[in-house]
């Protein structure tokens, strides 16, 4: 399944959201979902595999979201993992209900 971006916010206003309603940022996403807020300067398209999935070779969602942007990630799990434009080395895991801050490879925020 491939979901385009869900909203463009200043990166201010979505920590600030991220902080104190992170329901309104997840609003019509996958029940336990995550945000992703993109500042990494370019598109990315975040490719998401349940935690359990050791092959990696299907994605459960593949979520394209523009710099300056944030869109939704879902997946089974505690964890999620994330492969940036679907690239294993760059992985990094995510828990559904947060919200996070992605700079580019190795440079992920948490903001919940």
């Amino acid at each position: 399944m491939s979901v385009e971006v869900e909203g463009t916010i200043d990166l201010n206003e979505f920590h600030k959201l991220a902080s104190t309603d992170i329901a309104k940022l997840i609003s019509g996403a996958a029940v336990r979902g995550a945000v992703i807020f993109n500042n990494s300067g370019k598109p990315v398209t975040f490719h998401t595999y349940n935690y359990s999935d050791l092959v990696n070779w299907v994605p459960a969602q593949k979520t394209l979201v523009a710099s300056g942007a944030y869109g939704t990630v879902a997946a089974s799990g505690v964890f999620f993992k994330i492969h940036p434009d679907n690239k294993k080395a760059e992985e990094f895991l995510v828990a559904p209900g947060k919200a996070y801050v992605y700079s580019g490879p190795g440079r992920l925020e948490a903001t919940t």
